[in-house]
Parts: C-alpha cells; structure tokens; sequence
C-alpha cells in the first residue's frame, strides 16, 4: 500500500522548465489543431507542457538511478501509437494528473484515485504498454484552468521568458510528483480477480471507460529502479 511517504517529488530548476517549455511550444500548433475538447488555449498549452514537464522529470529521475533508457517518445510503427519510454524492449506509459479540487491534497488523490488507464481493449490482456507510471502535480484541476482562462498571453509570440512569469511556471520547480507504477502482469491479475462490473470505471460527461487499477493498491514509486534494472 502506498502512502504519502512513498511517493518521490522530482524538483526540476527554472533553466529546466524552460527548456521543456520552449519544446512544448514547438509542437503547442499541431497539438493545439488537433484539440478535439476545445479547450481554452492557455489551458491547452499547460496540458501539453505538464505532459512534456512529466516526461523530462520521470527520465531526469530514472537516470539518476541508473536507469538509461532506449528511446523517448517515440511511434510504435505495429500500433501507430506513442510510446513515452523504451528500455530493455519494454514499452513504458507515463499518465500525468492534476489534483481534483474536491481532493484538496495530494495525500487524498493517492488514496483514492486510479492510474489512468484508458481502455481501448475489449480484454486486460490486450492493453498496450507493459509498464504503467502515473505522476501526479500537486496543483488543484479546476482552480489552475480557471486561472489560466483569465491571463492574457499570447502563447506562440511571447518570449519563455515572459511565459515563464505570466504563467507562473516556477510552480512546477517543486509539485511534479512520481506516486506509483503497476507492470501489466500485475495488473492483468488484478483486474482478473475483479467482478466485470469493478474492472473499469469512468465520470459524468465522460466518453471513456478506464481500468480498475488504484494508485493506493500499485506499486511504490522507490521499487521501479530495482525491478527495471532487473529485466
């Protein structure tokens, strides 16, 4: 069981940050075309930047523990689909969440929330991906995309640095949080020992299911190095 001192903060310095940010806004165009929940763009671009910030701090942290990974972000050409991390020919999944407003702290989110497995399978077994990581940031959901919606920036011709200030990135120095991991073995036995009607869940207004796997019952966050280096 996973508890608050399980859990790993990667801190990341400001030279960092703005490194990930400038990649997020060379891809924030297309990403922002594609957005298919018409979000507001400044939420837009802090989507994709939380998702680019993930990335850099769960590889900053893996090599620091002697984990050298194979590839990053890179299309599995059978599946024609993303895979965040390779190593060892094992394809690793990074989720990356905010904290639900209604949880308040990231204790209560690790207590009750899931790692966010997208059910795009009619069996567990099909799941893609054969390691699954979810890194939360300690920020409130709903209280940052308020906030977002009423700054006025232009995201694609302001400098990283005027970004940086305006969008108050230096909240993301200490608030990137790795708080647990399941292997798909594991999971598949799991969710197999789970009634059909307990194998996945979903919330209101949502158009996808996902799979039954909570963060409280994973893996801790300290165990992954040991079992990677193992393979």
């Amino acid at each position: 069981m996973i508890t608050k001192q399980d859990i790993i903060c990667i801190p990341l310095a400001d030279e960092e940050i703005k490194w990930v940010m400038q990649r997020a806004r060379e891809h924030f165009a297309i990403a922002n075309r594609d957005n298919l929940r018409n979000r507001h763009i400044n939420v837009q671009y802090d989507c994709i930047l939380r998702g680019y910030i993930g990335e850099y701090a769960m590889r900053k942290w893996l090599e620091e523990n002697d984990i050298v990974l194979t590839a990053t972000n890179f299309r599995n050409d059978d599946d024609n689909i993303d895979i965040d991390f390779l190593y060892k020919g094992k394809n690793i999944e990074l989720k990356t969440s905010l904290v639900p407003d209604g949880d308040v702290t990231i204790e209560k989110s690790i207590a009750h929330r899931d790692i966010k497995l997208i059910k795009r399978e009619e069996r567990i077994e099909d799941l893609r991906g054969d390691i699954h990581l979810q890194i939360y940031f300690n920020q409130k959901r709903k209280a940052k995309d308020d906030w977002l919606q009423a700054q006025e920036i232009n995201i694609e011709e302001e400098s990283i640095d005027e970004l940086f200030e305006k969008l108050l990135c230096r909240c993301y120095r200490d608030t990137v949080y790795f708080v647990g991991w399941i292997d798909k073995l594991l999971l598949i036995e799991k969710i197999n020992a789970l009634p059909p009607i307990r194998q996945t869940w979903t919330f209101a207004n949502a158009k996808r299911d996902f799979w039954s796997c909570k963060i409280i019952d994973s893996k801790k966050p300290t165990e992954l190095s040991s079992f990677l280096s193992s393979l």
